[in-house]
């Protein structure tokens, strides 16, 4: 159900936001809560639309963690088989128990030791067929190839520069001033790591209905502040709902009516990589609650001598009554 609602026609519009007008083409949200658009790309061929590098450096640690690890055990368990087909015939030194479980297994083992070591050791399997050799030559030079491309892959992702932002769960409408306020916070969560020059963009994506047509119309929101010289303790950025903001006279129906959603975007300089990183992420209308504030997250330690940034209590706010409302 499209907003019939009139829009404030002092409110800004950006028609820069990469994002199309046709609600009847659009599914869910735009951004997702990490950052990432909520697109999945179609039509063309799957070797020219996924860049395997970027996956394997964007990728979770703990996901890059079992892939490598998987994908370890497979390429040796299918060497292995390769070896157990040829025959034992084919290695010297290999146990003379008959079991071929067993001989399989040692044959596993024997792959590891190829593909990891430069100069491999056969003090217990020694390839003596001709055939054998050759696999295991090939194997070695793929273990050295595998070695290479792990080690830069590694690099890249400990070199990658990454923003280290947390976002609120919840953006609020609060009380702010005599009116109210559109409030969301974020933080830099690793020590040692402040942005410096970091500038943040808010837009708002609406869903209305003009002549009869439904249409996504796109508002930039002004803010309190939007550049602080360093991040360095959490930020809580504001916009005004005020006689220039789309979301004047708004109430949560209207919200829910428009399928709102609130984009954001920080950039700033990261000192330690030396580049400017970027952190994204959107609010989706049932992830804004009205009559609520964020209770303080910081406080002096007991010695006097030092700040306390609570981490914990980054998504924590209270009830709170609107001006104009009893709570």
């Amino acid at each position: 159900m499209a907003l019939r609602k009139h829009i404030n026609p002092h409110s800004t519009l950006n028609p820069n936001t990469g994002f199309g007008v046709d609600p009847s083409r659009h599914g869910g949200r735009f951004v997702n809560k990490d950052g990432s658009y909520n697109i999945i790309r179609q039509g063309i061929r799957l070797q020219h639309k996924v860049s395997l590098f970027q996956r394997m450096i964007a990728m979770p640690t703990w996901r890059f963690s079992l892939f490598v690890f998987f994908l370890f055990i497979f390429v040796n368990a299918v060497f292995a088989l390769l070896y157990f087909l040829l025959g034992i015939g084919e290695f010297s030194k290999l146990p003379g128990q008959p079991a071929p479980l067993l001989h399989l297994t040692h044959l596993f083992f024997f792959s590891i030791q190829a593909m990891t070591t430069v100069t491999v050791d056969y003090r217990q399997i020694a390839p003596s067929g001709f055939w054998a050799s050759v696999v295991s030559s090939f194997e070695a030079l793929c273990g050295l190839a595998g070695v290479a491309i792990l080690t830069g892959l590694i690099y890249g992702r400990f070199a990658r520069p990454r923003s280290y932002i947390l976002f609120s769960h919840h953006a609020l409408i609060s009380p702010y001033r005599g009116q109210t306020a559109l409030m969301f916070r974020l933080v830099s969560y690793k020590d040692r790591h402040n942005l410096i020059d970091a500038n943040i963009i808010v837009n708002l994506g609406l869903n209305l209905e003009e002549d009869g047509k439904q249409v996504y119309k796109f508002y930039s929101l002004a803010l309190e502040r939007h550049h602080i010289d360093s991040l360095n303790m959490n930020w809580t950025v504001v916009h005004p709902i005020d006689d220039k903001s789309p979301l004047q006279h708004f109430t949560a129906e209207d919200l829910e009516h428009a399928q709102a959603e609130v984009f954001v975007q920080i950039a700033g300089f990261d000192e330690v990589f030396s580049a400017t990183v970027v952190s994204k992420t959107s609010y989706f209308y049932t992830e804004i609650i009205y009559g609520a504030k964020f209770i303080p997250m910081y406080r002096e330690s007991d010695d006097d001598t030092t700040t306390l940034l609570e981490l914990n209590m980054l998504n924590e706010f209270e009830k709170v009554a609107l001006p104009g409302q009893a709570l």
